[in-house]
């Protein structure tokens, strides 16, 4: 059960700081990245395309998920890769 203590007192003002971090700001690449997305989803539907097989939503919605995650960790990702090329 989720505990509304959790809503309540959780740091929000830490969140908005999070996501306007970085130039341009980490919430306009995670908008564009998600937009981008949903615009792919709106044009297969005005065209009347077949939907997707469940398979493949499931891939499609994961692919978001990672894209999102590569976007807010980005640097990160870079940093330890680069820190591990100098390892070799």
């Amino acid at each position: 059960m989720l505990n509304p203590e959790l809503i309540t007192h959780a740091p929000w003002h830490e969140f908005y700081g999070f996501f306007l971090k970085g130039n341009p700001p980490l919430i306009v690449l995670l908008m564009a990245m998600n937009t981008v997305f949903f615009i792919l989803f709106v044009i297969r539907r005005i065209r009347g395309r077949q939907t997707f097989r469940a398979s493949t939503a499931y891939i499609i919605q994961g692919l978001v998920v990672l894209s999102n995650f590569f976007v807010i960790y980005h640097s990160q990702i870079f940093q330890f890769a680069k820190s591990t090329r100098s390892m070799i």
